[in-house]
């Protein structure tokens, strides 16, 4: 149980300096964590962690103190703390939050089947049987390793102007790492299936089959595979390849402390400068979308760790420069309201800006009708590896499973085809865009200490016209 009272005179203790605004943060989670290797248990885990933070916003700066000692005493300490941060800070430009309302209210994410429900027996039931599945095969994999995270998140928020906020959020995740070995060569295959909800989400997962159908898919791209010759094509990229470029190259760049320069000796600049609003970076089917509110989504909230609602981002509108990420402090650079994109991983560190749900806008075409409009190129329909210059500028995508496209059909597998393009490049190509979406959960790092953050990831199927393929 989560100490309202406490938060509350914390809060008021806070509210004697008269900053610009005081808030407290009080976290409770419970995790679970199970996973085996080769057929054999690994490791089985339970913890149940809490603690509190507070942050104070003075003109001169920002302070911010966490503990996992939950008590009175030590809370004022973390007051005294912050306050004495946040007034040695000596910023030269005073520092301004964007105005918000205050908000009272309450929100989780509901469970048909609740994680804290399930067995430890259970969990391992399903890892043995996806384990099985894979052996089936008859591929040889190496190192099999299955690993099963679950935890509920109970928080509560409160600030100096008048807001108050409870949370429930409830996540599942299961992780899988196998090497494909034939002829000689390996492929490696790791994959993430995660969500924000209960235990019925990994019905829709279907991993008794997504997994050796993955095997079996990675052993015919080792045997049957053929290079890609270097040249022109054009290139459909799958929800997962899409997802990527949007999550690296409109994402990030498009978070408004980088392009402020916070994040330049942490985890880069970005090509993006606050003049280029409303600027080309794509073609009209290139709009991009941050949106915490999906339901069921890895990275889904309803309100920000500063009481802001959270709402769908378009950073890419229509191949336009539309939207930065934003938090209050950030937003009051710009003149405008935050749009609900502070987090933080846990109640240890402080919010800042980041991603939540980022993809592709779907389209009008049918996955088929894009396939079939191409006389000669390649179909990537996820990629093993992925790389990106600190502008978020100049990036490569290499393929785990790809194939040729031959006069609108599909041919042999192509081994690790390579993408090489610019930001511009990739979005200025695109000329269709599917209407089925797909999305695909991940880990976002950031910050200094490193954040890793809940995020989700994909889009539709995407063409891309006459881009250098290797």
């Amino acid at each position: 149980m989560i100490d309202e009272g406490l938060a509350e005179t914390l809060l008021d203790e806070a509210s004697k300096a008269s900053p610009i605004l005081a808030e407290v943060r009080m976290e409770s989670r419970d995790n679970r964590q199970i996973s085996i290797k080769s057929g054999q248990v690994s490791s089985i885990m339970s913890a149940h962690d809490a603690g509190l933070n507070v942050r104070i916003v003075l003109t001169s700066g920002i302070g911010f103190a966490s503990s996992n000692v939950v008590s009175k005493p030590e809370g004022l300490k973390l007051v005294q703390h912050a306050l004495k941060q946040a007034k040695n800070a000596r910023r030269k430009t005073p520092v301004s939050l964007s105005p918000e309302r205050p908000v009272r209210t309450s929100w989780e994410v509901r469970q048909k089947h609740p994680l804290v429900d399930v067995t430890t027996e259970e969990k391992l039931e399903l890892l043995r049987a996806i384990d099985s599945a894979v052996i089936k095969t008859g591929v040889k994999v190496q190192g099999r390793y299955y690993e099963l995270k679950d935890w509920e998140t109970s928080g509560y928020f409160v600030n100096s102007e008048g807001s108050a906020i409870r949370s429930f959020l409830p996540r599942l995740d299961i992780e899988s790492y196998n090497l494909v070995s034939a002829k000689g060569e390996t492929e490696q295959s790791l994959r993430q299936f995660a969500s924000g909800g209960g235990w019925e989400t990994k019905d829709e997962w279907h991993l008794e089959k997504v997994l050796p159908d993955e095997m079996r898919m990675l052993k015919r791209q080792i045997e049957k595979g053929k290079r890609v010759k270097p040249g022109k094509y054009d290139l459909v990229c799958g929800p997962e390849v899409a997802g990527i470029a949007a999550h690296e190259s409109c994402g990030h760049p498009m978070e408004a402390d980088r392009i402020l320069g916070r994040e330049m000796s942490q985890a880069g600049k970005s090509f993006v400068t606050p003049e280029m609003v409303g600027q080309r970076v794509g073609s009209e089917y290139a709009t991009v979308i941050d949106d915490p509110t999906v339901p069921g989504t890895y990275g889904y909230y309803a309100y920000d760790e500063e009481g802001v609602k959270a709402r769908p981002r378009y950073l890419y509108k229509e191949g336009l420069i539309n939207e930065f990420l934003q938090n209050r402090e950030t937003a009051s650079k710009f003149g405008i309201q935050s749009n609900g994109s502070s987090r933080a991983e846990n109640y240890l560190r402080e919010p800042i800006v980041r991603m939540a749900n980022t993809y592709v806008a779907p389209g009008d075409f049918e996955q088929d009708e894009i396939i079939g409009s191409i006389k000669e190129g390649v179909v990537m329909h996820s990629f093993t590896e992925w790389n990106i210059d600190d502008k978020r500028y100049n990036q490569k995508y290499v393929s785990r499973e790809a194939y040729f496209i031959n006069d609108g059909e599909l041919a042999g597998p192509a081994r690790k085809c390579t993408l090489e393009v610019t930001t511009p490049g990739f979005w200025g190509a695109i000329d269709a865009v599917s209407k089925k979406i797909d999305f695909v959960p991940g880990e976002c790092g950031k910050g200094d200490p490193m954040q890793s953050m809940s995020v989700t990831m994909g889009g539709p199927m995407v063409r891309l016209r006459g881009v250098t393929l290797k």
